[in-house]
């Protein structure tokens, strides 16, 4: 006779399995569309390479966190989550950074959709989190990164939702690691951790007192230890920022920002306005999703929930809009780089998504029986509220179109803008380079080129290089005058090779692997 226990097991299983799996699928697609894309060119500009070079640098006796393009990496940010991925990074290059993101999304989802399979109400709730939020299109299009690739800062919604699994149960070890990782990742981390830990707080202390007012919780003296807990390792951060930003060649980043917020002319207010309206409508659907829910769940003090998830939103807000600002005088994509550029558009969505799933999580104790009206309404809603992402991404994003990116993916070897100056004679000998020279060489090439030498060290025309080149790549057609930065880019003395779209120049240790690659097998 089967017991009751292992029904109840199985019927739990059951419950998470198959979302499990469907996003497992789905991760593994997503990293198979993320190599393509990489391998066809997609992602050329410095930002993720300098995360590469960063995050291996140590082990090739470079100093902590140095990189090409803007040199001592660590005084601009507290990256120092880098460290950990770089013996991945080191091995197999962009495809590590790819592979530790795919592991760290599919491991946090795993726990979030167990335990919502255990404790939400119904498989709806699940599904419609998974659907909408974990897998949607908005989360697709910031972990897409358009022409960029990948940021560490993006590993914050794994991390966030790893925090959040941790939170509820006291899990001291997933807490540790969680918020170790996430106030390594840059240092802002340590206000995200601030902003979840006393949201759950918040939150419990609704749940736990349904009569009592929100300014309740101010009076807990858990409430003030956590607030000033985070508040310290925050301003650590900030001081110990400081102190690496103004030992050398002081970046002052933040100084820059406030004189630029404070002196800031009328065109300054409605672009900032503009923006925050646009990642208002980015955030629309998760907030939809999550009142259907407090709805169905009965919450009537949906309101005070509210002004909980405000007072951290508009805290994470205001620290974007700070640091979007340093690029508001200089930077003609100023709009693209600041609120709702990816690396910053990250923090307010995990902490909205947090929010979500911490709501379900504590009010969703006890499961009850779906109505078949119920069912189709949750349906309805979930195709709806992934159906309007694609135009609002496409509103507050001109970077990025869903047709062009999957018709230009699968349709061209390259991308189609680059072709002009991807002749196939050329690719096939710069490829065969990029793989017979010694590793992690240093290497100068026009930006088209990039992503072939992944694994080596690029330079960048900034004169940060920590070598010079042993090998340089430019057009002949040479627009962006690269080649006049040659004597300061490579060693001496050199030579150079003409292909059919670009001249190659090598010095005389790298003569034997540039003949070896001209010669046509």
């Amino acid at each position: 006779m089967v017991s009751l226990r292992y029904l109840i097991i199985r019927s739990v299983v059951k419950k998470w399995l198959v979302p499990v799996l469907f996003s497992g699928l789905l991760m593994l697609l997503f990293f198979w569309f993320k190599t393509v894309r990489f391998e066809r060119l997609y992602y050329f500009y410095n930002d993720m390479y300098a995360f590469l070079q960063s995050s291996s640098s140590w082990l090739d006796g470079r100093p902590v966190l140095y990189e090409n393009v803007w040199g001592y990496d660590d005084r601009i940010h507290n990256n120092y989550i880098l460290l950990l991925f770089g013996p991945v990074i080191h091995y197999a290059g962009v495809y590590g950074a790819f592979a530790i993101q795919s592991v760290l999304a599919l491991f946090s989802y795993l726990l979030v959709i167990r335990r919502l399979s255990i404790q939400a109400a119904a498989p709806w709730v699940v599904w419609s989190i998974v659907l909408v939020v974990l897998l949607g299109p908005v989360c697709f299009w910031f972990n897409e990164h358009p022409g960029i690739g990948w940021h560490p800062e993006l590993t914050y919604l794994p991390l966030s939702l790893l925090f959040a699994m941790a939170v509820p149960r006291r899990s001291r070890v997933l807490f540790s690691v969680a918020t170790g990782l996430m106030v390594s990742v840059k240092e802002d981390g340590a206000l995200l951790g601030g902003c979840l830990h006393l949201m759950w707080i918040g939150i419990t202390f609704l749940y736990e007192h349904p009569n009592k007012p929100l300014t309740g919780v101010l009076r807990q003296a858990r409430f003030w230890r956590v607030l000033a807990g985070w508040a310290v390792v925050f301003v650590v951060g900030m001081v110990w920022l400081s102190l690496k930003n103004n030992s050398a060649q002081p970046e002052p980043r933040l100084q820059k920002a406030l004189e630029t917020i404070g002196a800031a002319g009328s065109d300054f207010w409605p672009r900032m306005a503009h923006l925050l309206v646009n990642m208002g409508l980015l955030l629309i659907p998760i907030l939809l999703l999550w009142g259907y829910i407090a709805y169905r769940l009965k919450i009537e003090r949906w309101v005070s929930l509210l002004l909980i998830y405000g007072a951290g939103l508009l805290a994470l807000t205001v620290s974007n809009a700070v640091q979007g600002a340093t690029y508001f005088a200089d930077n003609p994509y100023f709009e693209q780089v600041s609120i709702t550029w990816p690396p910053r558009f990250v923090l307010v969505f995990a902490y909205t998504t947090c929010f979500l799933i911490m709501t379900v999580l504590r009010w969703s104790g006890t499961p009850h029986q779906l109505r078949p009206t119920d069912y189709w309404q949750s349906v309805l809603l979930v195709g709806i509220l992934i159906y309007i992402q694609i135009p609002i991404i496409e509103k507050t994003r001109p970077d990025f179109n869903f047709d062009q990116v999957l018709n230009r993916t699968f349709r061209y070897p390259y991308d189609p803008q680059k072709q002009r100056l991807l002749p196939q004679t050329d690719v096939a000998v710069i490829k065969r380079l990029a793989r017979i020279i010694p590793p992690r060489s240093n290497v100068f090439v026009f930006d088209y080129l990039i992503p072939f030498y992944h694994k080596h060290y690029l330079i960048w025309p900034t004169d940060k290089q920590w070598k010079n080149a042993d090998l340089a790549i430019i057009p002949i057609e040479d627009f962006q005058k690269l080649g006049q930065r040659l004597p300061k880019t490579m060693n001496g003395p050199y030579q150079s090779i003409p292909l059919k779209a670009y001249r190659v120049y090598y010095t005389t240790d790298y003569e034997q692997f540039v003949r070896k690659a001209i010669v046509v097998n």
